[in-house]
This record gives structure tokens, C-alpha cells and sequence, in this order.
């Protein structure tokens, strides 16, 4: 074992990884919504670098309660494939260090075994298996300042310190690294951290996170990284105009090819917007304005999506609820405004959705949305049950 001179710690010189993930459940079918992956430094175990995101996990979120993870927020995420490169690029040749590292090595080995990907996690080293604490008790006792439980990154944040006070790295049982197989080519895909999907997010930022960058050239694709952060706010003003102009010629793009990479992340924007098989008004006037911005005058920008008049959904029709907590108590509502509530969303058994998120990606809504059977929110159905 190679022994580090006069740091304290006897870990040899592999990059510890702390990572931490938000899961819709703790099956074998449940998947990660949001992760976190902390590196530090192998000789001081100090941070070096950060990575969370957020992920659309292409179903219910789960138990919003617990994380606070709602369908919403998750809508305008990539999915675990379309952050896998990153991802694998940072476990790769890391030593793992999680609180509870066999839930977080086992959900994030669900996710690559989905993806077709081989991977050893290796031996990895457990924070809750040298404090037999859970997380907020153990920061409490070696005085780590834990804020935002059930956070990702706050949560990797506070394991990696206390890792460090715990001097995990100065124990006889030498860890083992992370081995990944060949991971497939994916398209480079934004994060969406957790701060920027509230309910404050803009749906400028919303919409352009989902967007997956075309395939281009290095000099293209820096370019399209400029677009991002100057349509932040919707807005390319006189002087962001200057700039990206001034980058394009820094680049070698020339203003024909400089065009054709608006129209491409433009089309990227709207495939993003269509994803969930709803454009909002609010999506189809930043579509048309990012439009406006780019100089793409000829786009083919999509209507807005109908939106179902819930009042002319009448007494008798078939009603199924999903990701509300307390389902009994709304049925009993429905069924004394003269509903019917059904268990399962059917192509010639349900009339209506109702969901606590309409954003949400369960099975039901998935249903819904292939039979074009109405969801509505919580608070529309009761506007028309209040109103019998």
C-alpha cells in the first residue's frame, strides 16, 4: 500500500468520488432524479470539483415529500442516458465515498445496467458505516453544518467533510476503484441544478436546459455555449450581439455556417419544448422570441398545445388520480360531484386525468397523453366539483 508522506492519510493515490443520489424509490425499478459527485483532492481530501444535476427520470418523481422533487422540476432535466458520459467520466478510476454507499453504488449501478453499460463499483468507503449515524445526526456530532437534507449536493458536501474529519482514508482496508466499460457516444447535455428548477426558474431556462446541442465541430459547439448564457434572459441585447459576433470570427465560423448553427439549436430548442407532447403559450412565445433574437425569421415555431376545458367534462365521466397522497379523500369528492373513479387510465376506460403535477411522467400520464385522454390539475378538477 503506498503510503502518503505527512498528510495524515494512508488512501493510496486514486481520486476519492463523493456522490450522493434522490431515487423515486429504493427498488430495482426505481431511478436516480437528481446526483451529486464531489471530487477531491486525493491528498487533502479537500473539494476540487462539483457536478449535480437534476434528471428526468421518465416516470413518477416518486416521494416528493421526502426529497422535494416535484414532476415540474424535473420536466425541463436530462435523462440519466443523456448525462451518462459525463457521469461515467467522473466514477471512472474514482474511489467511491457515499453516506449509505450501498444504496447510492446500487441505484447508480440500476441506472448503467438499463443503459447496457458494465460496471464495478468497486469496495468504496461508507461514511454511515463508520458513524452508524444517519447523515444529520453524525454532521451534528463532529459540528459539520448540514443544511437542505435530501439535497444532493448538499448532501455529498456534508459527507465529503465529514470523510475528511472521519479520516476515512487512514484505515487498514484499502478501497478499490471504479471500472466502467465502453460507455456510447451521447450528445452533450446541460445540467439542471436543483436551484434553477423552482417554481422562480424563468421558462427561458427551463427550455433551453432540455436542449440537446447538434452534432458540430468543436469552434460550432463553443459557440452554442456563448448562445446559452446570452439568452439567459431572452434577450440578445447590442452589445451581447457585439460578442457573440466578435466569437464567431475568433472561431473561424463563417456568417453562413454561423446561421445554420441558429437554425440547428433553434430546432434543438423545439424538440426540447415537444418533449412532453404539451407546448405551452409560455413555450411558443420564447420559441417565437428566441427566434426573433437568432434572425430566424422563416421558423416553423409550434401552435399552442389546446388545454382541456374541464367544465365541459361532465358528470358520469370516468376519473383517475395520480400523485396525490390522499387519493380516498378526492374520490369520495368526485363521486359526490357525480364522477366515477376508475383505477387505471385506459384508451375506452378513462375520460380524465387528475394529477398533483400536470408535468408528471407516470405511466398514467404517459397513457394519457398517447390517447389523448385530458389531464388536469387538482385544483381545476375541484373548481368543477365545488361548482356541482
Amino acid at each position: 500500500m503506498v503510503r502518503l508522506p505527512q498528510n495524515g492519510y494512508n488512501c493510496p493515490m486514486l481520486r476519492p468520488l463523493v456522490v450522493d443520489v434522490e431515487t423515486t424509490g429504493f427498488g430495482r425499478y426505481d431511478k436516480v432524479v437528481e446526483i451529486a459527485a464531489v471530487t477531491l483532492d486525493p491528498v487533502t481530501w479537500e473539494i476540487i470539483d462539483e457536478y449535480d444535476t437534476l434528471i428526468n427520470p421518465e416516470r413518477d418523481v416518486g416521494p416528493t415529500g421526502v426529497h422535494g422533487i416535484s414532476a415540474s422540476m424535473v420536466e425541463a432535466a436530462p435523462t440519466f442516458a443523456e448525462i451518462l458520459a459525463a457521469v461515467a467520466g467522473r466514477l471512472r478510476g474514482s474511489v467511491l465515498v457515499a453516506h449509505n454507499l450501498a444504496f447510492d453504488a446500487r441505484m447508480l449501478r440500476y441506472e448503467f445496467e438499463r443503459l447496457g453499460v458494465d460496471i464495478d463499483l468497486g469496495s468504496g468507503l461508507c461514511t454511515y458505516l463508520e458513524t452508524r449515524k444517519k447523515l444529520p445526526r453524525a454532521c451534528e456530532e463532529h459540528d459539520i453544518h448540514l443544511t437542505q437534507q435530501h439535497r444532493a449536493l448538499a448532501d455529498a458536501r456534508a459527507t465529503a467533510e465529514l470523510a475528511r474529519r472521519l479520516g476515512l482514508s487512514n484505515r487498514p482496508r484499502d478501497p478499490t476503484a471504479v471500472k466502467i466499460g465502453n460507455v456510447p457516444h451521447t450528445t452533450g447535455h446541460n445540467t439542471l441544478r436543483r436551484e434553477f428548477a423552482d417554481e422562480g426558474t424563468s421558462p427561458m431556462h427551463r427550455i433551453v436546459s432540455r436542449a440537446d446541442y447538434p452534432h458540430c465541430r468543436t469552434g460550432v459547439r463553443q459557440y452554442l455555449d456563448m448562445l446559452d448564457w446570452v439568452l439567459d434572459d431572452g434577450v440578445i441585447d447590442s452589445s451581447e450581439h457585439s460578442e457573440i459576433e466578435w466569437l464567431a470570427r475568433e472561431l473561424g465560423i463563417s456568417e453562413e455556417s454561423r446561421m445554420d448553427a441558429h437554425r440547428a439549436y433553434l430546432d434543438c430548442i423545439i424538440l426540447a419544448a415537444e418533449r412532453d407532447g404539451v407546448i405551452s403559450a409560455a413555450e411558443h412565445e420564447l420559441i417565437r422570441r428566441i427566434a426573433n433574437e437568432l434572425g430566424v425569421h422563416d421558423a416553423d415555431v409550434p401552435e399552442v398545445s389546446p388545454v382541456p376545458d374541464v367544465a365541459r367534462i361532465g358528470t358520469g365521466s370516468r376519473v383517475c388520480l395520480t400523485g396525490m397522497r390522499n387519493k380516498a379523500h378526492l374520490r369520495r369528492i368526485a363521486r359526490h360531484a357525480g364522477f366515477r373513479p376508475v383505477p387505471r387510465v385506459t384508451k375506452k376506460g378513462c375520460d380524465l386525468l387528475v394529477a398533483a403535477d400536470v408535468a408528471t411522467s407516470s405511466a398514467k400520464a404517459r397513457n394519457a397523453r398517447k390517447w389523448g385522454i385530458p389531464i388536469v390539475s387538482v385544483e381545476s378538477f375541484m373548481e368543477v366539483c365545488d361548482g356541482d
